[in-house]
């Protein structure tokens, strides 16, 4: 990604910049780490797990994930304690900016699959049955990691880690940069044209082109369901069945929607800026790198939102999704109340337990006597005679 100047520190951008590098992330973190968790939860299991989107999704989570604790995390310890991991280790410089990398592009794929397979059930349902698979799902799934991770390997060539030392052998400096001029003009020039088609123009243009197809689909599917005014003799649970899929795919498309309009709206304005900013560099003053740096806080945040609110924007706009939430909720809360009543009879127990075994009062264990038995223990371990003689038991 682009770098921003560090001559900037009198202007209030600058000052800006770094509220916003030290604010928001963690809060971002914190809402990403425990919603993509929920959403694993609740997608793997149920009715839900056995929809091949749900797959996508539970991906999705995780792919998620990665990008929050490479980048968004990265980055924020940059900004709070001075410290990059790229900056530690050749190995840290070369892994964490092709994972960064891939990860983002993962994300954004996955929701071109999950366009592409949404698309295969609204026009082609009866087929859909046999394309989309548990098994071929897996099998693109595969086949997009591997593109992604063969799109990025050249960083792992192009990147190298730099330490400069002074007269006497004390570190200068470490850097994470490009091993030479031509693979730096590579990555800065040339390099954010290529991401800017994988991570934002192909996605953005599958996704719109697939959304409209779904949409028009889901149109014309309702006018024709609302066209059927008078049911024909037995036909009531086949409409019955027929309304339950329709109902479960409006569920999924909605979900759909949502995630992909969020994703549009969040990745485009740093894909923008990274093509940008060679140009808006040049000849350019420090206020003019105090404003690029707070700009490039502010398409970061809004880049990582996309990948930390999924669980919210499922809950916003699926149905299924937020009945199985309320299932998860009601089960635990179960659980809760039922441990509760468990501790509680167990303690009653207990000190119903202790009251019978309370030593007996002065005066009457010893002359206590039962018809049924001549020899009895009082509850010392006393053996006391019909004739209330004791005998002592334990040797």
């Amino acid at each position: 990604m682009a770098n921003t100047s560090n001559t900037t520190t009198t202007y209030s951008e600058y000052e800006a910049e770094k509220l916003i590098w030290k604010i928001v992330p963690p809060i971002l973190l914190v809402l990403g780490t425990v919603g993509n968790c929920l959403s694993i939860l609740v997608l793997t299991r149920g009715s839900i797990r056995s929809s091949t989107t749900a797959l996508f999704l539970t991906v999705l989570a995780f792919s998620d994930l990665v990008v929050l604790y490479s980048g968004l995390l990265r980055q924020w310890l940059i900004h709070l304690f001075d410290t990059d991991v790229r900056k530690v280790s050749p190995f840290g410089c070369k892994l964490n900016i092709w994972l960064v990398y891939c990860s983002l592009d993962f994300s954004a794929w996955i929701l071109i699959v999950v366009t592409l397979e949404r698309v295969i059930s609204a026009w082609l349902p009866h087929r859909a049955r046999t394309l989309c698979t548990t098994k071929s799902a897996i099998s693109l799934l595969i086949s997009v990691g591997v593109f992604i991770l063969a799109l990025n390997a050249h960083m792992l060539y192009g990147m190298v880690f730099k330490t400069s030392t002074d007269e006497n052998n004390n570190i200068e400096y470490q850097k994470c940069v490009e091993i030479d001029e031509d693979y730096s003009g590579f990555f800065n020039v040339t390099w954010p044209w290529i991401d800017f088609c994988a991570f934002c123009l192909i996605p953005f243009t599958v996704i719109v082109i697939g959304n409209a197809l779904i949409l028009f689909k889901v149109i014309n599917s309702q006018r024709k369901v609302k066209s059927r005014i008078v049911p024909t003799a037995g036909s009531g649970n086949r409409q019955q069945t027929t309304s339950s899929h329709s109902s479960k795919q409006s569920s999924m498309t909605a979900m759909l929607f949502t995630l992909n309009i969020v994703f549009l709206i969040s990745t485009s304005p740093i894909s923008v800026y990274n093509i940008c900013y060679p140009f808006w560099t040049a000849n350019a003053s420090e206020h003019d790198y105090a404003q690029l740096a707070l700009w490039w806080a502010v398409v970061n945040m809004l880049m990582y939102v996309n990948n930390s609110l999924n669980f919210i924007l499922y809950c916003l706009s699926g149905s299924k999704f937020r009945l199985e939430v309320k299932r998860i909720f009601h089960s635990l809360r179960q659980r809760l109340i039922t441990g509760n009543r468990q501790i509680t009879t167990q303690s009653n127990y207990t000190r119903t337990k202790v009251d019978h075994t309370s030593p007996p009062s002065p005066g009457h264990s010893g002359n206590k006597q039962f018809s049924n038995s001549k020899h009895q223990k009082d509850v010392n371990g006393v053996e006391t005679t019909s004739s209330g003689q004791k005998q002592n038991t334990k040797f």
